[in-house]
């Protein structure tokens, strides 16, 4: 498994603002998914994006 989620499957719930980096054609873009937990919506910025992956956890040292 790689880690990938398809945005038709699930986006990301918890997340306030997370980034990905999208690759198409050769050409690098960044994408944000940005979630309102006020208001239980949320929306991508770049609407090419196809999946996400939730970010790791920051190092401890």
């Amino acid at each position: 498994m790689s880690g990938w989620i398809k945005c038709s499957d699930r986006l990301p719930e918890e997340i306030k603002a997370d980034y990905l980096i999208v690759c198409e054609s050769g050409e690098v873009a960044l994408s944000e998914y940005v979630y309102d937990d006020t208001e239980g919506w949320g929306f991508w910025y770049d609407p090419y994006a196809t999946h996400w992956m939730p970010l790791p956890s920051p190092p401890t040292e």
